[in-house]
């Protein structure tokens, strides 16, 4: 008979304890594979917000060089149009023109050697309201007068005024004409004039 004594208590007997089990390794994975999953989701919902917002940047930037295309052509246009500088430049036409006159009127004189600019002082005095001077026509021994009212009423009452200014007293105003335009119904058209004046 064989016998053979062992040391069970020798290192290779014992039992060995690990730091990490195999559940432990399964499961630090299974998180990391969780983990890197939100991750991924995270990130691809920025990058769908991301998408979007360059999306609404981009009809933002089509959108402003779109307005910024139809400026810049109404702006040329408007440089091509001459139409404003015809406009200023006839106005400045009737500038002069009216200067001119006023300038004669304050220099002329008549035949009578008296200047006819106190006769239109006088008129600029008589005013009434809606009752409005289209000419006026003057010479050594004549006045002629054409206007217009927005009502027929009122024209009596303007030239009752006459006898206020002390160049028209003396005169005697022989024709009266009112009338009406059909194109023009809304206004009263007038004339007064000496005597002098009815044969021209």
């Amino acid at each position: 008979m064989i016998v053979q004594q062992i040391n069970l208590y020798q290192d290779r007997f014992r039992e060995k304890r690990l730091w990490i089990s195999a559940g432990q390794v399964a499961a630090a994975l299974l998180l990391v594979i969780a983990a890197a999953a939100i991750w991924s989701f995270l990130l691809q919902s920025e990058l769908g917000q991301a998408e979007q917002h360059k999306l609404a940047l981009q009809a933002d930037r089509d959108r402003l060089t779109a307005e910024l295309s139809a400026t810049n052509a109404e702006m040329a246009r408007l440089l091509e149009d001459n139409r404003l500088d015809s406009e200023i430049e006839n106005t400045a036409r009737q500038i002069s023109a009216r200067r001119k006159v006023l300038n004669f009127v304050g220099a002329n004189r008549f035949g009578s050697g008296e200047g006819f600019s106190d006769y239109l002082v006088a008129l600029s005095r008589l005013q009434v309201d809606d009752v409005w001077l289209d000419q006026i026509r003057l010479g050594e021994n004549f006045v002629q007068i054409r206007g217009s009212s927005l009502s027929a009423e009122q024209v009596p009452g303007y030239f009752d005024r006459f006898s206020d200014e002390a160049i028209f007293r003396g005169n005697r105003f022989d024709l009266f004409e009112l009338s009406r335009a059909r194109d023009s119904d809304w206004k009263v058209d007038f004339v007064i004039a000496t005597r002098e004046s009815l044969g021209e």
